[in-house]
Order: structure tokens, then sequence, then C-alpha cells
């Protein structure tokens, strides 16, 4: 019995630790996703809730995360605030402004349901597998927030 406590003693599952804020740490990792794509969606501050985070935890795997989601909604968010407020000023033009209003109310739905894939993607995909990221995204934020992680 001695020798079993020892060997089971230091291992844990993976993903059923907890984290700072008090939640598991696979529920607190897929929860960043939603939450930040529905700031994404209705505001510019995608990056806000991923922030707090990425600064409050101390959990290696779920700021590595929040750095994810937080860069990546906080620029898709910015992004397609930056073209509806584009397109509704250019849109007031006499003569093509209605074409213009189009034009971007189209690239708009396409940022939207571009952050709602994502989304669900990054949801499904960290929920399974809790070291999951973005090829090339994922890289590059790993190696701009290395000395924070």
């Amino acid at each position: 019995m001695m020798n079993r406590d020892r060997i089971t003693r230091g291992r844990t599952t993976y993903g059923s630790s907890g984290t700072t804020i008090g939640l598991d740490e696979r529920l607190e990792r897929t929860l960043l996703y939603p939450i930040s794509a529905i700031l994404a969606i209705f505001t510019p501050l995608g990056w806000l809730v991923a922030l707090a985070v990425f600064l409050i935890e101390k959990n290696r795997n779920v700021r590595s995360h929040a750095a994810q989601a937080g860069v990546i909604f906080g620029v898709l968010s910015i992004a397609k605030w930056l073209i509806g407020l584009t397109g509704g000023l250019l849109s007031h033009i006499w003569v093509v402004g209605s074409v213009i209003g189009i034009a971007f109310g189209l690239i708009g739905a396409i940022f939207f349901w571009v952050i709602i894939g994502l989304a669900i993607l990054l949801t499904i995909a960290v929920w399974l597998s809790p070291r999951y990221r973005l090829p090339w995204v994922g890289n590059l934020i790993e190696a701009l927030f290395a000395r924070w992680l």
C-alpha cells in the first residue's frame, strides 16, 4: 500500500487541477474562447477578459490560452469595429455611399462569421486537447509572450 501511495502521489490527471480563479483548469481554459468571442462580436474589447485572466492566473496552461484568446479575438474585434466605423462614415458619401456601406457591411459579416467559427473550433479543440494551439498564430503568440508564460 505504501509503494502505491508513493507512486501515485505526485501524479495528477491533466485538466483536473484547480486554478487561481477557483475553476477547474479544463473549464477555465475552455470558457476563455466563447466569452472573448462574445465580447469581440459586440464590442472592440474582445481582449479584455483574456487579459484579466492572463494577469491573475498562475497556471501556465491557462495563461497561454488566455494570451491566445486575447490576441486572436482582440485583433478580430478591433478590426471588426474599425470596419464598421469606416463603413458607417463612408456610407454618407452622396453618390456611392450605399455601395460602400453594403461592401463594408459584407466585410463586417465575414468578420462576424470568422469570430463565430473560431470560437466554436477553439472551444471544442481546447476542451479535448489541453495543449492545442492554432497553427502559426499559436506559435507566434508563444514566441511573443514566452517571457511571461
